[in-house]
């Protein structure tokens, strides 16, 4: 609705409407329309998300889909917070071990950012399990020299928010990667990392989340080039020995 539809079904005038987004400190009706509009989304069921496909999706999908992503990953240069990034970076490079998880369609991102971190770590737990009780027995060693990063949006899994409080309770610094501070995840957690996740149809859109990760693993290999350079020039070694990759004929 439009602030002057609002204000006509509400029986008030425009000028109502407006301050009292006012109120709540948006800087005006469509800020808080959008946010309300996000706040909903959160409490979709499946269903009901494929039921707004035809509302969200024109004639030329393709588009529609890569502008809606496009905003998401521009909407995430503004919204997240530096000091917070940066904190997450010294909290995992200073982690004597890493545990990862992700559930259901976070899963794809917890094990991308597992694959790297793996690749420069020497002790990275991707806790991928679909058993309740064996997320605790990944869990049962985890110390306050440890990191437990959680991966989750909308809607959240209670599995990740039951392990990252786990892990809290054990003394382990926290990070999350959600989709806003209102997330359930953010409460367990000492670094927050917030990027829209987005939804097309019932699909949840994971572009600009795996893009802060992106971000996340090249601040990281940065911090660490020397080492990296060295891992990834033994590893050409191995992969080239054993035939890992393609090789072409003018290699």
């Amino acid at each position: 609705m439009t602030a002057s539809k609002l204000a006509s079904v509400t029986q008030a005038s425009e000028s109502t409407v407006v301050r009292f987004a006012a109120e709540l400190g948006y800087d005006g009706y469509p800020e808080m329309q959008k946010d309300l509009q996000e706040l909903i989304k959160k409490r979709l069921t499946a269903t009901q998300r494929i039921e707004l496909t035809s509302t969200q999706l024109r004639d030329d999908v393709i588009s529609e889909v890569l502008r809606k992503d496009a905003e998401n990953i521009i909407s995430a240069i503004g919204r997240i917070d530096r000091d917070e990034f940066n904190s997450a970076v010294e909290c995992i490079l200073s982690a004597k071990k890493i545990y990862i998880i992700g559930v259901r369609a976070s899963s794809a991102i917890a094990q991308f950012l597992g694959f790297y971190l793996n690749l420069i770590f020497p002790d990275v737990h991707i806790i991928s399990t679909v058993s309740v009780s064996e997320v605790f027995e990944h869990l049962l060693h985890i110390s306050r020299d440890d990191v437990f990063i959680g991966v989750s949006f909308p809607r959240y899994s209670k599995r990740t928010i039951n392990a990252m409080q786990f892990a809290h309770n054990r003394g382990a610094r926290v990070v999350a990667i959600t989709d806003s501070e209102s997330s359930p995840l953010c409460s367990k957690a000492d670094c927050k990392l917030t990027v829209r996740s987005g939804m097309v149809s019932f699909v949840d859109s994971l572009v600009a989340p795996l893009s802060l990760v992106n971000a996340l693993i090249a601040a990281i290999s940065m911090r660490k080039e020397k080492e990296v350079s060295d891992i990834l020039s033994s590893l050409e070694t191995i992969w080239d020995e054993y035939g890992v990759y393609e090789k072409f004929e003018n290699e």
